[in-house]
């Protein structure tokens, strides 16, 4: 039995489809007709602030490095580097930066002209990792939404924050301080790893403040 039905077309219109949602321009992407490995820096950009963090099994030293050039010593020693700069705000010394930790012109593009899309790329004797790190503002509303990039060599760990005053880094900087767990009988690459595992740590209290935001409008 053939079964019987009336089609009724839907009504016309005239609206245009809506466009569909570009996000091209979240990322940063070079002008045509740059040289590549060109710097841009933004205008509010925060200036550098270098903390050198040196450590092995029985000791740990910290200090503020003034020119980058101090850091290159403590590249040729046994000892674990972690050398985080933090702010952008500054192209000759990001280029310093750069030529004591022999960055191909390309990385260092990646690194201080952000926001960069998420990645990790392969060189020689060096690991790019670049990420978003999200952190609750001090008000306890909002958040922070910044590129962190870290370069990861046989001893050191070099870490490049956008944003200077907000990261997830502390519980690692004590756990390093005190001596606590085994972080420090470990190399860098065991640090790289500590990081990035306190950046995802770190999405969830941004997450439950977005849902509890989202929740009180809601109602």
């Amino acid at each position: 039995m053939v079964e019987n039905r009336t089609y009724i077309a839907a009504p016309a219109t005239t609206d245009e489809p809506e466009e569909e949602e570009s996000y091209a321009d979240d990322y940063f992407y070079d002008e045509p007709g740059s040289v590549p490995g060109t710097l841009t820096i933004a205008l509010d950009a925060e200036p550098p602030v270098i903390v050198l963090i040196d450590y092995n099994e029985t000791t740990a030293v910290r200090k503020e490095v003034e020119r980058p050039e101090d850091i290159a010593p403590y590249l040729d020693s046994e000892s674990v580097s972690w050398v985080d700069v933090k702010g952008l705000g500054s192209e000759d010394i990001l280029q310093r930066v750069g030529t004591v930790f022999n960055l191909h012109p390309l990385v260092l593009e990646d690194v201080v002209n952000v926001p960069q899309r998420p990645k990790v790329e392969e060189f020689d004797d060096q690991l790019l990792i670049i990420a978003r790190m999200v952190t609750l503002k001090k008000s306890g509303s909002g958040f922070v939404n910044e590129q962190v990039s870290l370069i990861l060599g046989q001893h050191y760990l070099l870490t490049v924050q956008e944003e200077p005053e907000y990261d997830s880094f502390g519980p690692i900087r004590e756990r390093i301080r005190l001596n606590k767990g085994t972080i420090r009988r470990h190399g860098a690459d065991y640090l790289a790893y500590a990081l990035i595992d306190s950046i995802v740590d770190g999405l969830f209290p941004s997450a439950r403040n977005l849902w509890g935001t989202t929740r009180r409008i809601g109602r």
